[in-house]
C-alpha cells in the first residue's frame, strides 16, 4: 500500500470516527418531547394543590365534628330531666375525641411534610421552566434548541410564542387553587412515559439547529462553543434531571421509572415522594355499623371508657366491645341513628329568636347559635334547679312553723306532767 493510500485510509477512518462521535450534531429537541418536559413541570406544580388539600382537610373535618359535638352537648343539656345514658356519653365522648384527632395533624410532622412536598414540586417546576424559557428566548431564526415540530423544523422563537403552542409550559403565579386534575406524569416511583425509560437521542432530537447543548461530554459546547469542554467527570443534568448527555450522540432523556428510590436525581425523587404521599382525606369514622365504628381509634377509646368502664388505652377487654356496644346502642346502626337522627331531630322551635326558620337541632350549623342553644338549656336547668330548691325550702319552713291552734291541740294530747312545756 502506497503512502497516499495509507493516508487516504486514515483520513477515511478519522472521518468515520468523527461522524460516530458527532452523530446528529446540534439537533433541536423535538416538539413532542419538550411538550412532555413541560407536562412534567405542570404536574409538579399540582403538588402544591395536593398539599393545600391535605392542610385544609383536617380543619374541615374538625369544624364538622365540633358542630356535631356541640349538638350532642345541647341534646344532653336539653334533656337534662333524664340521666345521661351510656349511649349518649359514649357518642359525645367519641365526637370530642374526633375533634382532637382532626387537630392532631397540626401538632405532628405531617403538616411540615405536606409543605415540604409543595416546595419540592415547585423546585422541579422551576428547574424545568428555567430550562424551557431560557432556550425559547435564546432562539433566533433557525438557531435554537426547541423544535417547532418533530421533523427538524425551525425552533420556536421566544417563550411567549412557545407557551401559546403549549400552555403547560407557562407557570401560574395565581393563588394555589383548591382543585386541579390528578398528577399523571409523575408517579409514586418516578416518571411516567416518555421519561420512564431512556429516550434515545434519535427519538429526542431532530434537525441541526446549532443547539450547542446537544453535544458530547468530551466536547460539550454550552461553554466555549467553538471547541467545547470536557465534562466527562461531571456530566450536566438539564430540565430538573430529565435530560443529560452521553458519549455517543449528545442529548438523551434519562430513565426515571424508579428515581424515587435513588439519590441521583433529587428533583425527580422528591416530587415522586410527594405524589406517593398524595391527597389525604383526614381521619373519618364509619358509624353506620358497630364493626365500622370500632375501626376508629376515637370511638374505641370512648367505648372503653364509658361502656367497659376502663381507661381509654386499656385494650384488655376489647374482645367484648362489639357485643357490648350493640347492647348499648340496641341496633347495628344505633350509633349513627343517635348522632345523625335522634340528636338532629331534637325540636328547637322558637328558641333562636333571630332564626325562626330553624326548627330542629340538625338545622343549626352556626357554632355561635349552637352555643346560644347550649346556654339557653344550661340557664333553663339552673332556673329549674333554683325553683326546685326554693319549693323544698318553703316546704321545710312551712313544716317548721306551727300555728297557735296546732300547738294547743298538741298540748291537749300531752299528759299533765308535760303541761309546763306547753307554756313555753
Amino acid at each position: 500500500m502506497t503512502l497516499k493510500q495509507i493516508t487516504s485510509a486514515l483520513l477515511t477512518c478519522v472521518a468515520i470516527a468523527l461522524q460516530a462521535v458527532k452523530a446528529d450534531p446540534a439537533h433541536a429537541i423535538k416538539q413532542s418531547k419538550w411538550k412532555a418536559i413541560c407536562d412534567v413541570g405542570n404536574d409538579a406544580s399540582k403538588l402544591a394543590t395536593y398539599a393545600l388539600n391535605n392542610v385544609k382537610a383536617p380543619a374541615t373535618l374538625a369544624k364538622a365534628d365540633v358542630t356535631k359535638l356541640l349538638r350532642a352537648l345541647v341534646y344532653n343539656t336539653g334533656n337534662s330531666t333524664e340521666t345521661s345514658t351510656t349511649a349518649t356519653k359514649t357518642a359525645t365522648a367519641f365526637l370530642g375525641r374526633q375533634v382532637e384527632e382532626d387537630l392532631a395533624y397540626y401538632q405532628g410532622p405531617e403538616v411540615a411534610e405536606d409543605v415540604t412536598s409543595a416546595r419540592n414540586g415547585g423546585r422541579l417546576e422551576g428547574a424545568i421552566n428555567e430550562f424551557i424559557s431560557v432556550h425559547a428566548d435564546a432562539t433566533a431564526g433557525n438557531k435554537g434548541c426547541l423544535s417547532g415540530n418533530d421533523n427538524g423544523g425551525n425552533p420556536v422563537e421566544s417563550y411567549t410564542t412557545l407557551t401559546t403552542k403549549h400552555s403547560n409550559c407557562k407557570m401560574s403565579w395565581s393563588t394555589v387553587p383548591q382543585q386541579t386534575g390528578d398528577i399523571t406524569k409523575i408517579t409514586a416511583a418516578g416518571l411516567a412515559a416518555p421519561f420512564s425509560d431512556k429516550v434515545e437521542h434519535g427519538d429526542l432530537t431532530a434537525g441541526d439547529k446549532a443547539c450547542d447543548i446537544n453535544s458530547v461530554p468530551a466536547n460539550f459546547k454550552l461553554n466555549d462553543g467553538q471547541t467545547g469542554v470536557n465534562v466527562n467527570g461531571h456530566r450536566p443534568k438539564m430540565a430538573g434531571g430529565l435530560l443529560t448527555i452521553e458519549a455517543t450522540n449528545g442529548l438523551v432523556g434519562v430513565p426515571h421509572a424508579a428515581s424515587a428510590s435513588s439519590d441521583d436525581h433529587p428533583y425527580i425523587k422528591h416530587a415522586a415522594l410527594g405524589v406517593k404521599r398524595g391527597r389525604r382525606a383526614g381521619p373519618t369514622a364509619d358509624t353506620t355499623t358497630v364493626k365500622g365504628a370500632l375501626q376508629s381509634a376515637s370511638f374505641m377509646q370512648a367505648a372503653r371508657r364509658h361502656i367497659l368502664g376502663k381507661d381509654e388505652n386499656d385494650d384488655s377487654a376489647d374482645n367484648q366491645l362489639e357485643g357490648k356496644v350493640k347492647a348499648v346502642f340496641k341496633t347495628d346502626d344505633g350509633i349513627s341513628k343517635l348522632i345523625d337522627t335522634n340528636i338532629n331531630d331534637m325540636p328547637i322551635s322558637g328558641i333562636l329568636k333571630n332564626s325562626p326558620n330553624l326548627k330542629k337541632l340538625g338545622d343549626v350549623t352556626d357554632i355561635n347559635q349552637l352555643l346560644e342553644l347550649y346556654f339557653h338549656y344550661s340557664d333553663l336547668n339552673k332556673q329549674r334547679l333554683q325553683e326546685a330548691a326554693k319549693k323544698l325550702q318553703d316546704l321545710e319552713t312551712k313544716a317548721g312553723t306551727k300555728s297557735a291552734t296546732d300547738k294547743e291541740k298538741e298540748c291537749n294530747t300531752k299528759g299533765n306532767d308535760k303541761q309546763e312545756e306547753c307554756k313555753n
